[in-house]
């Protein structure tokens, strides 16, 4: 995961930004039917979107992937935790990471409707009614 990582950051700087999407969403298990990257990274974009994508990249992936978390601190830090997944988000990258941490602190994983932005759905109230009930 790390080397991918690395090739992808490496091909967006290099300006290969639809092969670094590609690679991006190829690792996170999101399925993008053909055209669609091409539609949404290529041609005219805005220059504050792609400012913002090129920080994304040059920056802050590299240290999301290598994050490890404080597994002790989180556990006995006084604070609940809920680790939440999007029911839609089965075999991705982000269900992947979440079920580990969840595993790592000894709770179960709370399945909420939608995927994993499920909050920013067009409608969120069923993941509002899930949360509720969590908290």
């Amino acid at each position: 995961m790390l080397a991918a990582t690395e090739r992808m950051i490496a091909d967006y700087l290099a300006g290969d930004v639809i092969g670094a999407w590609r690679q991006f969403f190829a690792l996170a298990n999101i399925q993008v039917p053909d055209g669609v990257l091409e539609a949404m990274f290529g041609g005219e974009r805005d220059p504050r979107v792609v400012a913002d994508e090129r920080f994304w990249f040059e920056h802050e992936l590299r240290a999301s992937v290598r994050w490890r978390p404080d597994l002790s601190s989180l556990r006995y830090g006084g604070v609940r935790i809920v680790a939440g997944i999007g029911a839609e988000s089965a075999g991705q990258l982000c269900e992947r990471t979440t079920t580990a941490l969840a595993a790592g602190l000894g709770i179960e994983p709370t399945r909420f409707p939608g995927d994993h932005i499920g909050f920013a759905a067009a409608d969120p109230t069923p993941f509002a009614v899930v949360l509720r009930e969590v908290l």
